[in-house]
C-alpha cells in the first residue's frame, strides 16, 4: 500500500499487554520487503530472552501507556492509517521495528547500552532504510528524545531513526520532506515524551498536513509546557521546500 505519509515514534517502557487483534487485521511486510522482514525477524530471536511469552498478545500502538502514547490520539491515528494516508512504525527495544497494529507480548528491554549495540550490529538502521526506500512516502518524520549520533549514555531511538533515513536517502529515496522532532530544550523524561506526543497529536489532527507545526518547529521551536520541540531537517535542497 502507497501512502503519503511514514511516521516512526519510541516504544515506552509502561506497557499494559490487553490483548485483542485490529479488525480488519493489518499485516506486514508489504510486498518488497520480504528480504527485510527476514533479516528483522533473525534479529528478534536474539531477543526473544527479554520478551514476556505468557503475556497476551497486543496490538503494539496499544500495548504502550507512557507519556508519549497517553499524549496523542490513538484514535486518530488509527483512522489515518486505514484510510491509507499513514503508516506508523515503533522502534522498538525489544522488537527492533514494530508495525502499528503488529500482535506484541510484553518485554524488558531499552534501547541503550548492551542492547543498543546489539541492534546496531544486527543493521536496524539498514532495516528503517529498507522501510523507507521501499514504501517511498513523499514524507517521512520521527518523534524522538535523545541524541543524533551513537555516543552518550542515552537511548538510542533517536539515532536509529535518523541513520536509517539517511541510508535510503544515500540509496536514492527522494521525499518532499525527511526529519526529526526532538527535544530542544527542557527537562524530565516525562514532560518530554509528553510534549513530543503532543507534537504527534498535533500533526494527526492536522489530517498530516504539518506545514504550520514543521515551520514553527524548524524557527522558534514547538512550545509544550516547559518543553520546547525543535525540528531536524534530514535532507537539504529544493525537496526540502
Amino acid at each position: 500500500m502507497t501512502v503519503e505519509t511514514v511516521c516512526f515514534i519510541p516504544c515506552c517502557s509502561s506497557k499494559n499487554a490487553g490483548g485483542g487483534v485490529e479488525s480488519p487485521p493489518y499485516t506486514w511486510p508489504d510486498s518488497g520487503l520480504e528480504n527485510t522482514w527476514a533479516k528483522l525477524e533473525a534479529a528478534r530471536r536474539g531477543m526473544e530472552h527479554c520478551v514476556k511469552g505468557d503475556s497476551s498478545p497486543t496490538p503494539a500502538m496499544y500495548l504502550y501507556t507512557g507519556g508519549f502514547y497517553s499524549a496523542f490520539d490513538t484514535g486518530a491515528a488509527k483512522q489515518l492509517i486505514f484510510a491509507g494516508k499513514l503508516r506508523l512504525f515503533i522502534i522498538s527495544a525489544g522488537y527492533g521495528v514494530l508495525d502499528a497494529f503488529e500482535p506484541t507480548r510484553n518485554y524488558d528491554a531499552e534501547m541503550k547500552g548492551g542492547v543498543a549495540r546489539y541492534w546496531r550490529d544486527a543493521g536496524l538502521a539498514g532495516i528503517i532504510g529498507d522501510i523507507c526506500l521501499n514504501l517511498n512516502p513523499k514524507q517521512v518524520y520521527g518523534f524522538f528524545a535523545g541524541q543524533p549520533g551513537w555516543s552518550g549514555a542515552g537511548a538510542k531511538y533517536r539515532y536509529f531513526f535518523i541513520a536509517g533515513v539517511k541510508e535510503a536517502l544515500r540509496m536514492g529515496y527522494e521525499p518532499a520532506r525527511a526529519g526529526c522532532f526532538y527535544r530542544q530544550s527542557g527537562r524530565g523524561v516525562t514532560a518530554i515524551l509528553g510534549a513530543l506526543g503532543k507534537t504527534f497529536s498535533d500533526c494527526l489532527s492536522g489530517g498530516l498536513d504539518c506545514d504550520k507545526i514543521f515551520a514553527i518547529a524548524k524557527t522558534s521551536g514547538l512550545k509544550k509546557g516547559g518543553i520546547v520541540i525543535g525540528y531536524e531537517d534530514l535532507i537539504i535542497g529544493p525537496h526540502n521546500s
